[in-house]
């Protein structure tokens, strides 16, 4: 199979490019590489020819997005119809796009049908694109948890790995420590993709990737124990939102089943720290 994936450089897309090309033949799309997606012809060029379209090309994070808004909404928002009409016109099979449980606001136990409500500019993105798919498309969309464990590229603003990085230090921050945050391991969110790339009967569905809702204050506790000697400094909240979501469907219809915890994702960290 020809897979496609959009975005390939960043966190995710580092591990999951070897995880895939032990059994595909698979390109990488990235602007690191000098391929914007918001060119289009160039773009459609790189479709020609491809089964699937992983699209995980985004400006990833809340205080990005809120520090450069015009930049994340061409990234993010406006380049997607472009995105979505060279797929369109290549009859590429399968489009997957990486969404994010940020698109559901604040929510307890969130599933799939829950109406999409993002309280960050971030998760206005992912809404936006989400709402902008059609049935011209086959399409399924993956809603990520906060994603931790070790990539070659990676992501110290993500609760686990940040925590991880700074219990090494000495001290935790923890802005609360009330709020319920999701959360999936790197792996897991790789082993999703392989499913997806040929799982019969899920086109136009939405899936919740998610292993662990957890309190924030219970990770920092969790990366403390792992880690040990950290202590944990506590802060008034800057950041209020509060979620959970539901992982059942990924169950019961793909059959898919998280094998890694946030305790793997600590360990991954810290022993990979030094090198």
């Amino acid at each position: 199979m020809k897979v496609l994936v959009v975005g390939g450089c960043g966190y995710i897309g580092s591990r999951l490019i070897p995880y895939l090309s032990q059994w595909h033949s698979v390109t990488n799309y990235d602007l690191m590489h000098g391929e914007d997606v918001r060119n289009t012809p160039l773009f459609r060029k790189f479709c020609a020819d491809k089964d699937v379209v992983i699209y995980l090309a985004s400006l990833s994070n809340n205080d990005m997005c809120n520090r450069s808004p015009e930049l994340a909404m061409s990234i993010n928002q406006y380049a997607f119809a472009g995105v979505l009409q060279a797929v369109k016109e290549c009859s590429v099979g399968r489009f997957i796009y990486a969404s994010s449980v940020a698109a559901y606001g604040d929510r307890d136990n969130a599933e799939e049908t829950c109406e999409l409500k993002p309280t960050t500019k971030y998760g206005e993105g992912k809404a936006y694109c989400e709402r902008s798919l059609t049935a011209e498309i086959p399409y399924i969309v993956t809603r990520c948890a906060s994603v931790c464990g070790y990539s070659p590229r990676m992501r110290y603003d993500l609760m686990v790995n940040k925590m991880t990085r700074d219990a090494m230090k000495g001290v935790i921050t923890v802005n609360g420590g009330a709020q319920v945050r999701s959360h999936i391991h790197i792996n897991d969110v790789c082993r999703l993709y392989r499913y997806l790339l040929d799982a019969k009967g899920v086109e136009y569905e939405a899936f919740n990737v998610v292993s662990e809702n957890m309190k924030v204050m219970d990770t920092a506790i969790r990366v403390a124990r792992t880690v040990g000697d950290a202590h944990i400094d506590m802060k008034p909240s800057t950041d209020n939102r509060s979620y959970s979501v539901s992982g059942e469907k990924a169950q019961k219809m793909l059959g898919f089943k998280p094998l890694y915890t946030v305790s793997d994702a600590i360990v991954e960290n810290y022993l990979n720290f030094y090198q």
